[in-house]
């Protein structure tokens, strides 16, 4: 039957909840876990099955960068803080839980923030990002909590913990002494934004790896994996600026996130180089500042764009009905939040390879693919800034909002529906604490995903021979460790991006008539190192990473552009390509019939690692990122 997020009552007794002909089982709190009783007044409606949220002193959780600062002396920058979060659990019988609240930790102490709550794979658990009171730093760190216990548990930041994989930024104590290596790895990075991956560990986003990206002092984070039985967790994304918000999709084992696309380097106007634009001169192509959907699977394979809409896509959510969810801006209102869905692989912007007056908004695809936005006002019509969407069982769709000019501790719990197709529905109050910001709700309930062991282990190059050693651009010669790139059809449209359509989707071959043509005149690839800052020198508290051609590898002959080589990578260096022309240009081709304007060949939108001996496989090449296709809609066990 379908469940509607209203009434259905949690008994104290194991209850079974029925879901689209799947069940849910939680048993119901325990004595020692009792309902808040002054919290009573600020629930509004029931929902089917238990939420959990944060409620904070401030907006913090609809913060997507992280803040500008260096952070050089302890505790160091601090992204994402409030001074007052608390996680809690609004159950079906009205009742709320505190979880974290005044609640000691088994090592001492109690949590005084919280944010970026989800809820394990089974529905007994929830992950979030907490930060201790003094006399601790007030870092970020990843702790789970069980349901049915309320017990408490680190998972992150431990003793045994490595910490940063690099010196980081902050080097001196607040008395102004120096703090040893060791201290300033174990203390100095942030772990947010967690998602179980079932048996095989849990994800989250980390600024392990330190940077403070170019032209900014914001400290960048990846999302990262700590597998089962693992002593310390490593990097699957290479940003320089910031991933946030992963989720495991429950059918296509895919992590989605939200990426800032905000590569500094652009085309030149002659096409000869690819360099950042605060070396000075005239570019063809303009540099990127935009978030898009992006996904990964867990052992760093597939990447690629989910979403490329023209305004953000911030905190993406998997919905049953297939789409995706996300907050962005309002078009209409500049600076006010709202929610969206789109299908996956909908693309209206791809700005590091269109001309640099064409770079926002520069497609305006039509097809099958298509967004539309959430609720815009309440139930009595007042308009609303809306986040922080995430799935409900029923067809439903969680969410925070707060009325248009009022303060922000006016945000609170919302349900609607996930049809939005014809009209955005009236969304429904569900909880509001006047005292804080309650957000980033999201339901409880066992999802179906794949619970086979080792799924996500990353494959080796070991079919390949690696090279002793490169010659790089500048001459140099390099001895350090490689991976292997293997690309079979650079030329060729592969599925993607989505097609541009006037007829039925299924009537279409996107392969035949994409809206991103393939480029027909590439006929090698570049490599550049984009390296991160570094934090080892002894005088100089900030060294900037620099901008570095490596290599070029030409495609093997035949109409379909097949690449096969080898890529030199280190700890701190990103890459990023561009294919060439026979002049040893960058690639540009103009597009035909509904695709008119100019492309390039360049995949400056974001940042890549190249794993040591690893393999790497991508198809095509597409403006921006390659595409697959996935099914991506939620399910419940």
């Amino acid at each position: 039957m379908r469940l509607h997020c209203l009434r259905y009552v949690l008994l104290a007794i194991p209850t079974v909840l029925a879901a689209g002909g799947a069940y849910f089982f939680l048993t119901a709190p325990k004595p020692s876990r009792t309902a808040a009783a002054e919290l009573l007044p600020f629930v509004h409606a029931l929902p089917p099955v238990p939420i959990v949220f944060t409620s904070r002193s401030e907006p913090a959780s609809l913060e997507p960068a992280a803040v500008e600062g260096e952070g050089f002396t302890y505790p160091g920058t601090i992204p994402w803080k409030a001074r007052e979060g608390r996680l809690r659990l609004l159950m079906s019988d009205r009742g709320v839980v505190e979880l974290t609240w005044n609640r000691e930790l088994p090592e001492g102490g109690t949590l005084v923030d919280v944010m970026s709550p989800s809820v394990s794979v089974d529905g007994k658990r929830v992950f979030f990002a907490g930060r201790k009171a003094p006399p601790d730093a007030g870092r970020w760190r990843i702790f789970q909590v069980e349901l049915e216990t309320g017990e408490i548990a680190r998972l992150t930041g431990g003793p045994s913990d490595p910490g940063c994989t690099a010196l980081p930024p902050m080097r001196f104590a607040a008395d102004g002494t120096r703090l040893s290596d060791s201290a300033r790895k174990q203390l100095d990075y942030d772990d947010v934004d967690p998602t179980d991956l079932g048996p095989d560990g849990f994800a989250f986003a980390s600024s392990r790896l330190p940077d403070l990206g170019r032209d900014h002092s914001r400290r960048a984070t990846q999302i990262w994996v700590w597998k089962t039985g693992d002593a310390a967790s490593h990097p699957i994304t290479a940003n320089r600026n910031n991933d946030r918000w992963p989720v495991l999709s429950a059918a296509s084992d895919q992590l989605i996130f939200s990426l800032w696309s905000r590569n500094r380097e652009a085309v030149t106007a002659d096409r000869s180089e690819v360099q950042p634009v605060s070396m000075g001169g005239r570019y063809a192509t303009a540099p990127t500042d935009h978030w898009m959907a992006a996904h990964v699977r867990p052992n760093g394979v597939d990447f690629g764009y989910a979403v490329k809409s023209d305004g953000p896509a911030w905190r993406p959510r998997p919905l049953f009905n297939g789409r995706l969810a996300y907050t962005t801006h309002d078009p209409s209102s500049p600076g006010v939040l709202r929610l969206a869905q789109a299908d996956w692989g909908y693309i209206q912007s791809a700005p590091s390879s269109l001309l640099a007056d064409m770079s926002v908004g520069g497609l305006n695809a039509r097809g099958p693919a298509k967004q539309v936005y959430g609720p815009g006002t309440n139930a009595e019509g007042v308009p609303i800034s809306a986040g922080t969407p995430a799935p409900c069982p029923g067809g439903r769709v969680l969410f925070s909002a707060s009325p248009l000019g009022a303060r922000p501790k006016e945000f609170a719990l919302y349900s609607t529906s996930d049809d939005w197709t014809s009209a955005a529905p009236v969304p429904e109050l569900l909880f509001d604490d006047p005292a804080y910001v309650d957000s980033e709700p999201v339901a409880v309930y066992a999802r179906e995903v794949s619970q086979a062991p080792g799924r996500f282990d990353a494959p080796p190059a070991t079919a390949n021979t690696r090279p002793s050693q490169f010659t790089l651009a500048s001459g140099a010669l390099f001895t350090g460790d490689s991976g292997f790139l293997e690309n079979l059809a650079v030329k060729q449209a592969i599925r993607n991006p989505i097609p541009w359509s006037d007829a039925p989707y299924s009537m279409r071959d996107p392969r035949k008539n994409p809206l991103v043509p393939p480029p027909p005149n590439v006929k090698s690839i570049v490599f550049y190192a984009a390296y991160r800052d570094r934090f080892d020198d002894p005088d100089r508290p900030r060294v900037p990473g620099n901008w570095e051609k490596l290599t070029t590898s030409q495609l093997e002959p035949g109409p379909d552009g097949k690449l096969v080589t080898w890529v030199p990578t280190s700890p701190l260096m990103t890459t990023v390509l561009a294919g060439l022309d026979a002049e040893g240009k960058v690639a540009a081709w103009n597009g035909k019939g509904n695709s008119p304007r100019t492309f390039f060949a360049y995949a400056g939108d974001h940042y890549s690692h190249v794993r040591p001996n690893g393999y790497h496989y991508c198809n095509g090449c597409h403006t921006g990122h390659t595409f697959v296709t996935a099914d991506i809609h939620e399910r419940v066990r």
